[in-house]
């Protein structure tokens, strides 16, 4: 064989770029390079490729190539335009065994394996030929760079490793072109068989790209080079996360403003949408952003072992290399105001890429550190959990980088985050809805009194429901067997954020309101005077709160049974009942029950509608239900009324306590004066007996600063309860209950006040009706 021959028949059709076309006419000369070298020409077989204008390579292992799949190999031809050389390489495949001839086509091996693939240039002209083949960029490395690649020269054709730059003008220059620049170590000899070309890229810190640069293209005879299995190995810096090409991150703008939480779970952020209450902690140069990018597999893989990545929105920071940690963004909670000393929990799921480390940290509100803990990076992807034990007033959570190595880009993401805390305004039982809240009994009893017209029915439990036209059986009649509980009045102010974690209402009772408290569970009846009938449109309104498992039913009851009916239920908030049409007497029914703890608030009833008015002398048949109401004894209206005509208090007296005042009577009216060292004044009634309910009626007017209290005793506590007169002057009355023995007119000096006086012209004692007894 003559490889002279072979090789002018080679480089007859090589250089030129028809070639690419259908190569008409070169049929014959390629059945003899198939002939002679077992090698196939592979048509467009480097019209694609991995290569890249601008975006850098991420491993040195990206370089790597061994044509097998040209279109991911990040080298390419120098352009044309670029005018840096004069051919192009092109790919061809060993289809056979034929071996090369060693004495003249090396020093790479003569045995190709049948299939291989590899690229070379050649040509025959006498004016040197040279050709490029460079890679994707580089932006920098930390250490010295390895290239090797095989490769076969003939006749005169050498091979050489370039460094590449931009020039700024769209362009590349040669980097040893500048004496100041370290040139690269290359050895290519050929002397040697089977020997590699092997190039030391030196330590850079700024952009580059290599180049595989044939050339002494320059023989009559023709002559060429062939390049195979390129292989580079360096470490990088200035690598940028393959978070994928369809990666996009935006500002992390959420509803997190800096107001303090009511609820642990408020803190609860899984997607970091407006609805999330944690931000970013702003005044740094790297923020934390928010994205609902899918992230390759590979990238989660190699950071956690795992493929399980992030599910919808979330938290992203992103932190290129020589970037330092005091220039990192933080992301931190809304304050929690204080919170027990209980035990909390703080949970969130993290993923961490590269060389950087988190930690968890309780600030105060000027982000001085309470306490923190280190983030264990081996968890991810799942649930770290974390305590603070040390933080309890006007604090916040934040989670920052710890640590990072700044000669790489580094990434963490945050995802699901939760607490779990008793606040100090959470309620700690269903039961804790204040430390103000005190219940006491109700003064409203089931009298048979006439229900004239539907808004009768209406009330909204003030002055212990005492106007109220709804009450609870007495427990020692038999039909008290509806009912094991009591109903009573609720007094406020109530914590206005326990209710909310109980009741999920954030409405608040006004005033007193009706209560049902179950300790251990059972049930309570609230019910009205009887309604002769229901005509058209009645409705019952009330406002409801319920805690625990306590719940409530609005129910009928005949007059003459104590079976409740037409039961309906009803769900805390505003609620709205419509009663059917009902033609004969009946009573409207609260029925609280609760199989364990728990309470019933109810508020604000409000009865519209038309209904039958009683008839003028109105029979009560019913045993059941309490009988006419009995009169009061006349004999306690003349222990308790007065008119002071006589000029002294009747029976009342002034009670001798510490810095009490004194009181007088003159032109029928009695005064009391206080001042700083005299600030109370108590008036004490003599002690009675009743057989019913009634009223004690009395004017009043009250001057400067002082305040008008009612008060009561029971057969069984002294001081059972006590009501602010919330007027200044005119008329006003406490309605006694049977158990009461003694009554207290008490009027003292507000805290900050300095002096005030109290008169009372007349005391007069009535049945329920308000109808004179003496």
């Amino acid at each position: 064989m003559t490889i002279l021959l072979l090789f002018t028949v080679f480089f007859g059709f090589i250089p030129f770029t028809e070639v690419e076309a259908c190569m008409p006419g070169y049929e014959a000369e390629r059945d003899r390079l198939r002939e002679h070298l077992g090698i196939e020409w592979i048509q467009n077989g480097l019209s694609k490729s991995g290569w890249t204008e601008s975006k850098a390579i991420r491993h040195s292992a990206d370089l790597n190539c061994d044509f097998t799949h040209p279109e991911k190999c990040e080298w390419k031809n120098m352009a044309d335009e670029k005018q840096m050389d004069s051919r192009d390489f092109y790919l061809f495949e060993k289809i056979d065994y034929t071996e090369f001839p060693v004495l003249r086509v090396g020093p790479g091996p003569s045995k190709i394996q049948q299939g291989d693939k590899m690229i070379f240039v050649g040509d025959k002209k006498r004016e040197e030929q040279h050709a490029i083949f460079y890679s994707s960029p580089i932006n920098c490395q930390n250490s010295t760079g390895n290239l090797t690649f095989t490769y076969w020269v003939y006749n005169s054709a050498r091979v050489e490793v370039i460094l590449l730059e931009d020039d700024g003008k769209g362009g590349y220059k040669m980097i040893f072109d500048d004496p100041s620049e370290e040139k690269p170590y290359v050895d290519c000899g050929t002397i040697q068989l089977n020997t590699e070309c092997h190039a030391e890229i030196p330590p850079r810190d700024k952009p580059f790209r290599i180049g595989i640069r044939a050339y002494g293209i320059s023989n009559t005879d023709g002559s060429f080079v062939m390049i195979d299995n390129i292989l580079y190995s360096a470490s990088l810096c200035k690598v940028g996360i393959d978070v994928g090409d369809t990666f996009k991150s935006y500002s992390l703008e959420t509803g997190a403003s800096g107001k303090h939480i009511d609820t642990a779970a408020e803190l609860k952020c899984d997607n970091f949408d407006t609805k999330c209450r944690w931000r970013s902690g702003g005044d740094a140069m790297v923020m934390w952003r928010r994205s609902s990018s899918i992230l390759p597999s590979p990238l989660l893989m190699n950071a956690t072992g795992s493929t399980v990545g992030p599910r919808g929105g979330y938290a992203v920071l992103y932190v290129e290399q020589g970037t330092q940690k005091k220039s990192l963004d933080i992301l931190r909670s809304d304050p929690i105001t204080c919170q027990s000393l209980t035990e909390n929990e703080f949970t969130f799921r993290f993923w961490e890429f590269g060389q950087i480390e988190l930690e968890a940290c309780a600030v105060d509100l000027m982000l001085k550190d309470i306490e923190c803990v280190p983030i264990p990076r081996g968890s991810s992807p799942a649930n770290v959990k974390l305590t603070f034990r040390k933080a309890t007033k006007n604090f916040m959570i934040i989670i920052r980088v710890s640590s990072l190595n700044p000669d790489f880009d580094n990434m963490v993401i945050v995802d699901d985050i939760s607490y779990r805390a008793t606040l100090c305004t959470d309620a700690l039982s269903v039961f804790d809805i204040g430390d103000s809240f005190v219940s006491t009994p109700m003064l409203s009893l089931l009298l048979s009194r006439n229900v004239h017209t539907a808004q009768d029915l209406s009330c909204d439990f003030s002055k212990r429901a005492s106007a109220c036209l709804w009450g609870m059986l007495n427990q020692d009649e038999e039909s008290s067997e509806i009912a094991s509980n009591s109903w009573t009045v609720g007094h406020g102010p109530l914590n206005e954020e326990k209710l909310y974690s109980l009741t999920g209402i954030s409405d608040m009772p006004e005033g007193e309101f009706g209560l049902a408290r179950f300790e251990t569970g059972g049930s309570a009846v609230l019910l009205s005077e009887v309604v002769r009938c229901a005509l058209d449109n009645v409705h019952v309104q009330f406002k409801l709160w319920t805690t625990g498992t306590a719940k409530i039913k609005v129910c009928l009851v005949e007059e003459s049974s104590p079976s409740l009916l037409d039961c309906q239920d009803a769900s805390s908030g505003d609620v709205v009942v419509d009663l059917p049409r009902i033609r004969r007497p009946f009573r409207v029914a609260f029925s609280a029950e609760a199989e364990d703890q728990g309470m019933v608030l109810i508020d604000n009833i409000v009865v519209t509608g038309q209904i039958c008015p009683p008839t003028a002398a109105r029979q009560f048949s019913s045993k059941t239900f309490r009988p006419t109401a009995d009169m009061p004894d006349p004999n306690v209206c003349r222990l308790l009324s007065c008119d002071f005509h006589l000029g002294h208090a009747c029976l009342y007296e002034s009670s001798q306590v510490s810095n009490s005042a004194m009181h007088g009577v003159a032109n029928r009216k009695l005064n009391a004066f206080l001042t700083r060292s005299k600030r109370v004044f108590i008036l004490e009634s003599p002690q009675f007996r009743l057989n019913t309910v009634a009223r004690l009626h009395f004017d009043y007017k009250l001057q400067g600063d002082a305040n008008l209290f009612i008060c009561n005793d029971s057969g069984t506590k002294e001081l059972e309860s006590c009501f602010k007169v919330e007027g200044r002057e005119g008329n006003d009355y406490i309605e006694l209950l049977a158990s009461d023995t003694k009554v207290y007119i008490i009027s003292r000096l507000s805290e900050s006040g300095k002096s005030g006086s109290l008169e009372i012209s007349k005391i007069v004692f009535t049945d329920t009706s308000d109808q004179s007894i003496c």
